[in-house]
């Protein structure tokens, strides 16, 4: 029997063991489409790289049930039309529309919608990131009911599972709330655009970010104090604008973003946060709301930075909650996300409660994907050196946490599944991806390859080389913290 043979077997064994993977989508988790194959290309390569890798790391006794299995033959198809066949050319500006998402061939959900442009730099790519607002909230594919979605393209991270690898981990952390996503095949107007992840929008709800959403008169003592969503991002410096002329929201200089978002400044070297919910702040009915977050937002960033720092009754303990926290820093320092502690965080503060990290978003350009701020770099710390979390390294006991955090994940299997996951889902994709591709670019155009190109990233050509490249990446990168977080 062939080693690639040999390595097939024992990944259909492992998936008859758990009960055949995706037949039951955990909450939070990814649904296998019916109608599987086990023949692939990535599926033979990429198991070969799996076992010449293997550490002596703990893996799961059986399969997870967010396991990808098998190859999808058939994506749900999500079809989008606009009024008029209106071209979307706004970030800004909703067009009015239909949709039809319809899985092998069933109708899933339908309804009217609203959609425009998304993202920032992925906004200037050629495959479009999309926002939907749906006239009725609705439950799609499997995902608890909403009005307010995302398509992710996916453009810069050519295996197209990136995010995906990084919502699992998200949800294995234990954070309160990953957003759940599913891949689809996109049309618009009746032209395919690829494979895309329908994702749930960040924001307060039940089945989201569950915390108290304020309304104006909530104005006591107790109410005042939550919730608030924010989002920390370097375009909402005050001084993003100064010598920037090709970003829309910067008008002779001035940051414009900053007359729509309320920002909470930070004293000691980070981008601001501002929010996302309330989302009125600017309005003087607000001004209550407005003056507590500020003062509470102050108060942290002066415990974090003050002389009692370490104290866990006056220092940042008393503001900030210190698990989601050290969840959030090695979530992103192990996959060396470029946007960490930058742009796409998030926090949220519950009524009466400390402020928390997450959820977690954006990691296309993360696990050795970005050409720049030396993130292709598998060795060396990453957003260790954002100024607060230099602050809270400076503390014993957070450090102390970060190490015990890291050999429970190790130990519990949790480090190593992310490389069984990221194969598996590569072998679920590879249909699909040769669909996608087959519009888009595998070898990235001169006007691009700036963000990702490195060494020989970013020109392989090649779907199976580019998820060999990332899972030996984050296979170097997890041993370096290995080495670095157990002595």
């Amino acid at each position: 029997m062939s080693v690639k043979r040999f390595f097939l077997v024992v990944l259909l064994v492992l998936v008859q063991s758990c009960g055949g993977g995706g037949s039951k989508m955990p909450a939070g988790g990814q649904s296998s489409a019916p109608g599987f194959s086990s023949n692939s290309s990535v599926s033979s390569s990429s198991l070969s790289t799996s076992s010449s890798s293997l550490s002596s790391w703990a893996s799961y006794s059986s399969m997870p049930a967010d396991l990808p299995t098998g190859t999808v033959e058939e994506l749900p198809l999500l079809d989008l039309m606009t009024e008029n066949s209106a071209a979307i050319t706004s970030k800004e500006t909703y067009v009015n529309g239909s949709f039809t998402l319809a899985s092998a061939g069933v109708t899933d959900a339908s309804g009217t919608l609203e959609v425009r442009g998304r993202g920032n730099s992925t906004w200037d790519w050629p495959k479009k990131p999309y926002r939907l607002k749906l006239t009725a909230s609705t439950s799609l594919l499997g995902m608890p009911k909403g009005k307010n979605w995302v398509l992710l393209a996916n453009y810069a991270d050519k295996t197209m599972v990136r995010n995906d690898v990084a919502f699992m981990f998200s949800r294995s952390l234990g954070f309160e709330w990953t957003p759940r996503a599913q891949y689809v095949e996109l049309k618009l107007n009746g032209a395919y655009q690829g494979v895309y992840q329908l994702v749930e929008h960040i924001r307060i709800d039940k089945d989201r970010v569950n915390i108290d959403e304020l309304k104006v008169g909530d104005i006591d003592s107790d109410k005042i104090t939550g919730g608030y969503l924010m989002e920390v991002d370097f375009r909402h410096n005050i001084n993003y604008c100064i010598n920037n002329s090709y970003d829309a929201v910067c008008q002779n200089g001035v940051n414009t973003s900053r007359n729509v978002d309320f920002c909470l400044d930070s004293s000691h070297g980070m981008e601001p946060a501002c929010l996302s919910n309330p989302e009125t702040l600017h309005d003087s009915l607000w001004v209550n709301q407005r003056n507590y977050i500020q003062t509470y937002y102050a108060n942290a960033e002066a415990a974090l930075f003050g002389e009692n720092f370490k104290d866990p009754n006056v220092g940042y303990a008393a503001y900030f909650d210190v698990d989601s926290v050290v969840n959030y820093y090695i979530e992103n320092e192990l996959f060396r996300n470029v946007d960490g502690a930058l742009a796409s965080f998030y926090m949220y503060k519950k009524r009466n409660g400390k402020i928390f990290f997450g959820p977690i978003w954006d990691f296309d350009l993360s696990m050795g994907n970005a050409g720049y701020s030396d993130a292709s770099n598998f060795a060396g710390w990453h957003i260790r050196y954002a100024t607060w979390f230099i602050q809270l390294f400076k503390d014993p006991a957070f450090e102390a946490k970060v190490k015990v955090r890291w050999k429970e994940l190790k130990d519990e299997g949790k480090l190593e599944y992310i490389f069984q996951y990221a194969q598996a889902r590569a072998v679920w994709l590879e249909e699909q991806q040769k669909e996608n591709y087959q519009i888009w670019p595998l070898v990235d155009t001169e006007d691009f390859i700036s963000w990702v190109q490195h060494g020989t990233h970013g020109g392989t050509g090649s779907y199976d080389a580019e998820v060999k490249e990332l899972i030996s990446w984050q296979r170097k990168r997890a041993q370096w913290m290995d080495a670095q977080l157990s002595q």
